[in-house]
């Protein structure tokens, strides 16, 4: 049975709008009546082209859209900058709908649900891997993934047997020069262990996207049971402008409320969604095995192989 669900980068984008709009009205759409490619400068509108003025930003995807001129057409042809504030063309066709001065850009949120994977994530439900390695022929370590973030276990079983055992006095070393060691990672283990002893090795590696860096089609492999984690820690962190540690939620409505109101910041929002974050990420801790972290094992046990 699997274990992981495989979630897009959009989907996540999407469901983030969802949380942050829920007590708030969404922004204004328009639909395109002419397609547009990466280049072009011009084109006109199915609706909304009355209430949309020189200087409105308006979102393709994760492009931005400077509109610099209208005409006073009956149906007005709008000229805008293409990428506008660092973002990258993209092309659409008659019918896509693009958003009218956004409060949060998709490509912000992005951004931050990223950012979720590589905090929040990482720290309290990280991705486990388990792997039977054995050492470098003759040499008092084994190579690990170049991207393998800390060790919890090394256990050994016993030939004939069947026992499994802890594998005493192993250290997880890192930073190693990569002239010596191909990974720059390693599992340096004790002189009991030998070429041929297979040991099972838990060890924490990142999250990582299909692609990177990730487009809105990219899939992510996220344990069941969280898919809505990540979205929701993107909405609270843009409701707040920073990450609520768990002991401040219940202190949010203490904020200044005129400087909360300067900023643009919803209090009750901003306690509901963090609030949530925290809940879900216990109730989600509780579906998952996740091994406590000994960085350093003391040799507790020998073994042989047979």
């Amino acid at each position: 049975m699997a274990t992981t669900n495989s979630v897009t980068l959009g989907e996540l984008i999407d469901e983030t709008f969802e949380h942050l709009y829920r007590v708030t009205g969404r922004p204004l759409d328009a639909t395109l009546a002419s397609a547009i490619s990466p280049t072009s400068t011009t084109f006109t509108l199915s609706t909304a082209d009355d209430s949309i003025q020189v200087t409105d930003v308006l979102e393709n995807g994760q492009e931005l859209l400077l509109v610099t001129a209208k005409t006073d057409d009956t149906t007005p042809v709008f000229t805008v900058v293409r990428g506008y504030a660092g973002t990258t063309a993209v092309s659409a066709t008659i019918g896509d709908q693009l958003v009218v001065n956004p409060p949060h850009s998709r490509r912000d949120i992005a951004k931050r649900i990223r950012r979720a994977f590589q905090t929040l994530m990482n720290r309290h439900l990280p991705t486990i891997t388990n792997a039977l390695l054995t050492r470098e022929t003759g040499l008092q370590f084994i190579e690990l993934p170049a991207n393998t973030v800390k060790v919890f276990s090394a256990r050994h079983v016993i030939s004939g047997t069947g026992r499994i055992v802890d594998v005493g006095g192993w250290q997880f070393e890192q930073d190693l020069p990569t002239t010596d060691f191909t990974t720059g990672k390693v599992l340096r283990i004790s002189a009991a262990v030998t070429d041929t002893d297979e040991i099972i090795v838990v060890y924490q590696t990142p999250y990582l996207w299909s692609t990177e860096p990730p487009a809105e089609d990219s899939t992510i492999d996220i344990p069941l049971g969280t898919e809505d984690i990540p979205a929701l820690w993107a909405a609270a962190y843009t409701a707040t402008r920073r990450e609520i540690q768990r002991s401040e939620v219940d202190q949010i409505e203490e904020w200044n409320q005129d400087q909360a109101i300067r900023q643009g910041v919803n209090l009750r929002l901003a306690r509901d969604l963090w609030g949530e974050v925290y809940r879900r990420v216990d109730e989600a801790r509780d579906l998952q095995y996740i091994p406590a972290h000994r960085p350093y094992r003391r040799m507790t046990h020998t073994f042989r192989s047979t």
